[in-house]
């Protein structure tokens, strides 16, 4: 009995080791080193005040699962101030298996949608933090902003290869993906920029499930947005003239 009560101990040592997560590691001596830039609306022309900066150290550890696991460790929070300036502190040092992560206003209550912007003043979307230079300050500078709505009111003639596609493309990018209509009405919404000159687009796909598929494409529509939350479209697109 005893040798039973020994092995049961054994076996839950041993799992609770293979699922504890290392998220605890010691943080070894570092370079000081800083991020800092300014959070704008470049949309609105406004400054962002109060949006969360943070970074964090990401690491594969163990957790009894399958496939990779990764742990993560806050190491410094800021936030925009009432101009949209911000500086993050910290001291730069990553182990071999470690990498920086830097996350944004991941709040209950973000309705942000952000992306990076260049010195030459062009948005991005990603930001590799190797760039990172240790001991040295790091200008990263965002554009911020609330997504405002359009509903089309879309009647379809000669909808004959369905679905028709629809999508507002910016700077040659879907912001907040496409729509797809099965029938001859339909009603939806799709987020997208204030105050920019977008592209509407219809299209749908010909022989789709094969190697050749044919995209047919309406003339696009271009459209000047503005800061109304919601903006009512009627369309009515013939499949049969593209």
């Amino acid at each position: 009995m005893k040798a039973i009560k020994s092995l049961v101990i054994l076996i839950i040592i041993l799992f609770s080791y293979s699922c504890e997560k290392d998220d605890n590691r010691e943080e070894l001596p570092g370079i000081p080193t800083s991020i800092s830039g300014n959070v704008k609306d470049y949309h609105r022309n406004i400054n962002v005040s109060n949006f969360e900066i943070k970074l964090l150290k990401v690491w594969e550890c163990p957790d009894g699962g399958i496939g990779p696991n990764y742990c993560s460790k806050v190491i410094a929070t800021t936030h925009s101030d009432s101009n949209g300036n911000y500086q993050l502190d910290f001291k730069y040092n990553l182990r071999n298996d470690e990498s920086y992560r830097i996350t944004l206003n991941e709040t209950e209550d973000n309705n942000y949608f952000y992306e990076f912007v260049s010195p030459t003043g062009e948005f991005y979307r990603d930001y590799d933090t190797s760039n990172l230079i240790e001991g040295q300050n790091n200008i990263l500078n965002l554009n911020a902003w609330i997504p405002i709505k359009i509903k089309f009111n879309l009647t379809v003639l000669n909808n004959h290869t369905p679905p028709l596609v629809t999508g507002i493309k910016y700077n040659n990018n879907y912001d907040f993906g496409t729509e797809f209509t099965y029938n001859n009405l339909n009603t939806f919404e799709i987020k997208t920029r204030p105050n920019s000159a977008i592209n509407i687009k219809f299209w749908y796909i010909e022989n789709y499930n094969t190697s050749s598929p044919i995209f047919h494409y309406a003339p696009t529509i271009p459209y000047q947005t503005n800061e109304t939350e919601l903006t009512e479209l009627n369309y009515q697109i013939d499949c049969n003239t593209f």
